[in-house]
């Protein structure tokens, strides 16, 4: 969990990006090809930082289905 647990759309915790960081580095050292999660807060605005952090699977809800989902989609393929 990227965020702390209750509702949909909180925000990002930035101190994630650390922890993400020394998970895949570890995963790297050991030889392993694993898929990291990240779930909460992940927004078209921080997603490039969390995919550069180690994630290779996300997870968004709010960031997504408020609004026009449809441009949110977008927002987000453009980022990766």
């Amino acid at each position: 969990m990227s965020v702390y647990p209750g509702f949909g759309g909180k925000s990002f915790i930035p101190s994630t990006l650390d922890r993400l960081r020394k998970v895949k580095a570890k995963a790297v050292s050991k030889g392993l090809d694993i898929n990291i999660e990240v779930d909460g807060g992940i927004t078209a605005d921080n997603l490039t930082e969390v995919l550069d952090a180690g994630a290779n699977v996300i997870v968004s809800g709010s960031a997504i289905f408020a609004g026009d989902i449809e441009k949110n989609v977008k927002d987000f393929l453009g980022k990766m």
